[in-house]
């Protein structure tokens, strides 16, 4: 038996499952955020018709960031390596596609189920802040580092449907 199904609660896709690749090589990040696409526009009014405005798009003046955030391991050697190899430092050139996919739910794939994982992608970008956070005494939480990243723009890629069969 084989079902169709976005995973997650009433099919809709849980957040929290996720992969970024940037060429070959997969990263894990504990968030992501500022997955989005804009487009800017421009309003005319025409004289003699007061009732109504036109839109025009306008090209785009804001670049378009992805932020990526993660704990820092306590063994660093490994990751910086990778990091200069992807260029991911202020100032590197992402040459290389960056793919994120958002992962269906894993117990639906373990019931014959069919899940649709969802893909997003941009095909350069440069990294234009690197930062890390606070440094609190009094608090005991994970040291996250953060990379900014400035993109040729997010795109949603098409949904390819991978079946899970026990």
């Amino acid at each position: 038996m084989k079902d169709t199904l976005n995973s997650g609660a009433n099919g809709v896709l849980s957040n929290n499952k996720f992969i970024l690749a940037i060429g070959k090589e997969l990263l894990s990040f504990s968030k992501v955020s500022n997955i989005s696409k804009t487009l800017e526009c421009e309003t005319f009014t025409e004289g003699g018709l007061n009732t109504m405005v036109r839109t025009f798009i306008k090209p785009k003046q804001q670049q378009e960031t992805l932020i990526l955030e993660k704990g820092v391991n306590v063994s660093r050697k490994d990751n910086i390596d990778t990091y200069d190899n992807l260029k991911l430092k202020v100032g590197g050139r992402i040459r290389q596609a960056v793919t994120l996919v958002v992962l269906g739910d894993e117990g639906f794939r373990n019931k014959n189920l069919q899940v649709d994982d969802r893909y997003y992608s941009f095909d350069e970008g440069v990294v234009v802040k690197w930062e890390v956070g606070d440094l609190e005494a009094l608090r005991s939480e994970i040291f996250i580092e953060r990379f900014e990243i400035a993109h040729s723009g997010l795109k949603e890629l098409k949904q390819t449907k991978v079946e899970y069969y026990d």
